[in-house]
């Protein structure tokens, strides 16, 4: 029998056909996106940054085996990032979603979960947000922020990001689906809260990236539960201060209507979820019982006004009265126009308000002027600066009625001249590094002075800045505990005045970077281009990383409690070898810049709550 001849045809018709299949296959799976990983919150990566090690560093134990890994206890939001590498081509339409995680028949919502809105909190346990990049040119200056030996690093200079933009906002300005420029880096940030209720264990799910409505790829997600639950009451004391004229020309709204008060509302929330309380701008005890007692009754925090998360229910616990230099009327208006008997009576006014409505908030008469550095006969306002502080002591201290019991808050250093009359000392992050020893502290204190710290300044503690390592705000809850001070005072959150914030990030004249612009608004009359038409505050990475600082101080609250205060004391110290007046003689900051370093100790503050037992 004869062999059948091949044809040179049929060789042919097969190489073209597999080329075909070939093709097929190739443009079946969308292009665009170079490379996918996933780095813990405490990390800020530049968008051009595309070679950054941390995708492949060992120490980085969220991505481990192209998968995500994070833990964390009950009642508690952890976090992670999702880098998103465009190729040479730019990917469209990118989107992100997270699975339900499910533990036997335990389980916590995923991302498809939750009302539309992404101010209602009510059923929301897992959050989107993209990120948004501000080109950083021009470095913040040392002064208030970091001694020259100890500034951020240079990597801070370029497309960081900072501000964080729900998926609910349009597309085009930072809403889902998004697109990622060619040979760039694209973040998403992912924040999951575990449930009270939450069974301990392990929980499985996936991230699942899509572009062009095509699935991309799918990455496994797995979340450790702790048998431990953090608190709603947060034990730090706080205050961070907002303009209220800034949200309302941002929103276009006039302050003192309802549409203002319910944004403001919004920022309260938001603040709340984050662990810090906002500090209001009150000028007479109608508006307190009005429009202000619920945030510190807690009914501002609960379901029937959209709330849910930690610190359901919990009010605020601290107020400022009479802080950013307008006095409330009950203290006789302006500087100019005080007298000892409106002080008694107005002082008498707030004492009793409190008493009568929410006795357990720590209040505060946070005298002026501001940060006091002169005696003299007159400043600019005809008014003596030391000597009108002294004055209001005097007056509070001899008050025959219940503002006597009112305590008096001075932003200033340790001043020989204000010994005796300060009952509360909050001094500058620079002056706590810089003026202040533990002996100073310590023979106030023994007079039963309080002591708190606004700002921050490297090496002490972290900065504020937006061009510096995302864990600095974290930093500051750590000091907080390993000092013993009473307070954190952030000046403000919402110092927008006339700029264009989404693409400017140097307040001051141009000077600074993301000083006072701690939180972004979420509509822009000012700037109509800007505007992401929602109505409300958007986080930026440092709240998200004070956030994380709170609930490590909530940590360290439990062990506290549980009488591990050994083996707590090792973790703060190896965590933060010095800081405030100790870290005088530093050249550098004695704490890691890496976030992955950070967790490491919580994951030790973490076991050592689920275990209660001492560590080795």
């Amino acid at each position: 029998m004869k062999r059948k001849l091949s044809s040179p045809f049929a060789n042919l018709t097969g190489i073209l056909l597999t080329v075909i299949i070939f093709t097929a296959i190739s443009c079946s799976k969308p292009a665009g996106i170079a490379r996918i990983w996933a780095v813990d919150d405490g990390e800020k990566i530049k968008k051009e940054d595309i070679t950054n090690p941390l995708a492949s560093d060992i120490n980085n134990r969220v991505w481990q085996n192209n998968s995500i890994n994070i833990f964390g206890g009950r009642n508690e939001i952890v976090a992670f990032q999702l880098i998103i590498q465009a190729d040479a081509i730019g990917a469209q339409n990118v989107n992100v979603t997270v699975s339900d995680l499910i533990n036997g028949s335990s389980s916590i919502p995923g991302s498809a979960t939750g009302p539309s809105d992404p101010f209602d909190y009510r059923g929301r346990n897992t959050e989107l947000f993209t990120e948004h990049y501000l080109n950083m040119i021009k470095r913040s200056p040392p002064l208030w922020f970091f001694a020259d030996s100890s500034a951020p690093s240079d990597y801070y200079t370029g497309w960081v990001p900072d501000c964080l933009i729900p998926f609910a906002a349009a597309q085009g300005k930072g809403g889902a689906p998004f697109q990622v420029e060619a040979d760039k880096n694209q973040a998403v940030w992912v924040d999951i809260l575990i449930p009270r209720n939450a069974e301990p264990g392990s929980y499985t799910g996936k991230v699942l990236i899509t572009t062009e409505n095509k699935v991309y790829k799918t990455i496994p997600l797995s979340l450790t539960v702790y048998n431990f639950t953090l608190s709603d009451t947060s034990h730090m004391k706080t205050m961070f201060g907002y303009y209220s004229g800034e949200i309302a020309a941002r929103h276009n709204v006039a302050r003192g209507t309802k549409e203002y008060y319910d944004l403001e509302l919004k920022y309260h929330q938001l603040a709340h979820r984050h662990r810090f309380d906002l500090v209001m701008e009150v000028s007479n005890l109608n508006d307190m019982s009005d429009h202000f007692k619920k945030y510190f009754t807690g009914e501002t925090y609960t379901n029937e006004l959209g709330y849910d998360g930690p610190g359901t229910g919990t009010g605020n616990t601290t107020f400022s009265i009479g802080y950013g230099g307008d006095f409330p009327e009950e203290y006789g208006g302006s500087v100019e126009k005080m007298n000892r008997a409106d002080w008694w009576k107005g002082s008498d006014a707030w004492e009793t308000w409190f008493l009568n409505n929410a006795p357990d908030v720590e209040r505060f008469k946070y005298l002026y002027p501001d940060e006091p550095d002169f005696k003299g006969p007159t400043n600019a306002k005809g008014t003596g600066s030391i000597d009108t502080i002294i004055t209001q002591a005097r007056w509070t201290h001899t008050n025959p009625g219940p503002g006597k019991n009112i305590q008096t808050f001075v932003t200033n250093k340790i001043r020989a001249d204000l010994k005796g009359h300060v009952d509360f000392w909050s001094i500058s992050a620079q002056e706590w590094v810089t003026e202040l020893t533990s002996d100073k502290v310590a023979a106030e204190k023994a007079l039963g002075r309080k002591f708190g710290i606004y700002n921050g300044f490297r090496p002490g503690m972290g900065a504020v800045v937006s061009d510096a390592d995302a864990i600095e705000f974290r930093v500051m809850p750590w000091v907080v505990w390993k000092y013993n001070i009473d307070q954190y005072f952030y000046w403000s959150t919402t110092f927008w005045r006339k700029l264009d914030v989404f693409s400017n990030p140097l307040t001051y004249e141009d000077r600074i970077n993301g000083d006072g612009t701690f939180l972004y608004p979420g509509q822009d009359a000012v700037f109509p281009d800007q505007d992401r038409n929602l109505a409300g505050p958007l986080s930026s990475v440092r709240a998200k990383n004070w956030r994380r600082g709170a609930q490590d101080y909530e940590y360290m609250q439990l062990a506290k409690q549980m009488g591990l205060e050994k083996e707590l004391k090792t973790i703060v110290d190896n965590c933060i070898p010095t800081g405030v007046w100790e870290a005088k003689s530093q050249k550098d900051v004695s704490w890691s810049s890496r976030g992955y370093k950070f967790e490491e100790y919580r994951k030790q503050l973490a076991e050592l709550l689920s275990s209660g037992v001492e560590m080795k």
